[in-house]
């Protein structure tokens, strides 16, 4: 039986060893008595009570796959970034102090890429719209497109843009699909910049890469993240809805991030996990009561490992050495409820 809905989750993987820029910085976020519960399962304590990530094997990756692919998860969204050593041509680069840094966080999407579980789960990318792309960068995104394990809506690959409308970029990743035969699917995340002349026509859909609210409990930040869905209806053009496991970036306020800020304030808590389970089939009711618009057939998850942003549905460090399943449990249920 077919999905009722197919359910993409954000992949952003800062889970890397502390001597990368943006392993150290989860470290430094997270490797503290506060925050260290947050930390991926897969974090370890040495002899002196230091947390630490290590040197991550392909088996490592593997075993996330399995538990995204148990869970009913049906493709993560991997931030696609540049991967460096050729000249960018595509797009434009606002964060330049960043740009040797970025090739790590393809590692977990490029193992995924050749992992045999790339058969249970599939992928598609979220092209960053502040960073430039050399032509071989867009080149090797159009041969995933055109991979089995690429998430295709009717035989288009999804590709998601984030940094708001940006037709130029669009345009470009159209003309180097086409080139391949292959038709993308566009969907802008508006989390950025908008059309200056309300014309959203280059896009196929809309979406959002995280829910932004500074409501302290899980409740009410559901009910923000329902009135964001909201006011996406008035782009125009068909939506894909956001569900989120909470926005908390709590760690990133108490040990400053060099790369964005946030507001100083009192952030809802991690859900359980029947808040999880019932925010879920709450999100699953509003695309069927909303069909007009969100009528993709799609919807989107923040996130499987923002852990300092905390909208983690990843297994966790628990306090008893085992990994933390809470969330990622509730999502599990309520996505097997919803598809019988």
């Amino acid at each position: 039986m077919a999905k009722k809905i197919r359910l993409g989750v954000v992949n952003w993987d800062a889970g890397l060893p502390k001597d990368t820029y943006f392993g150290g910085y989860m470290i430094n976020f997270l490797g503290n008595p506060e925050h260290a519960r947050r930390l991926p399962y897969f974090a370890k304590e040495d002899e002196n009570g230091n947390y630490y990530i290590p040197e991550r094997t392909q088996a490592d990756y593997d075993e996330e796959l399995q538990m995204a692919a148990d869970a009913g998860i049906d493709f993560f969204m991997y931030c696609w970034y540049p991967d460096g050593g050729e000249e960018p041509e595509v797009g434009h680069e606002d964060l330049g102090f960043l740009v040797e840094h970025l090739p790590y966080l393809n590692t977990a999407r490029k193992l995924y890429q050749q992992s045999p579980l790339n058969q249970k789960i599939n992928m598609c990318a979220i092209l960053i719209g502040l960073h430039a792309y050399s032509q071989k960068d867009i080149a090797r995104l159009v041969d995933a497109m055109g991979q089995d394990y690429y998430e295709k809506k009717g035989g288009r690959p999804l590709v998601f843009i984030f940094g708001g409308y940006l037709p130029e970029l669009m345009r470009q990743v159209r003309e180097a699909a086409n080139q391949a035969g292959l038709d993308p699917y566009v969907i802008f995340i508006n989390n950025g910049k908008n059309s200056e002349d309300g014309d959203y026509s280059q896009a196929d859909a809309v979406a959002a890469y995280a829910a932004f609210s500074e409501a302290d409990n899980f409740e009410d930040f559901c009910a923000d993240v329902r009135k964001d869905n909201e006011r996406r209806k008035a782009y125009g053009i068909p939506v894909i809805p956001i569900h989120s496991a909470g926005w908390n970036p709590r760690p990133r306020v108490d040990r400053a991030c060099p790369w964005c800020s946030y507001a100083d304030t009192s952030y809802a808590p991690a859900p359980t996990a029947d808040q999880m389970e019932q925010a879920t089939l709450d999100y699953f009711r509003w695309i069927e009561e909303n069909g007009d618009c969100a009528n993709t057939g799609y919807g989107t998850i923040f996130a499987w490992n923002e852990f300092e942003e905390g909208g983690y549905i990843c297994p966790t460090l628990g306090a008893d050495g085992k990994p933390y399943t809470a969330v990622l449990d509730g999502l599990a249920k309520a996505i097997k409820k919803y598809d019988q």
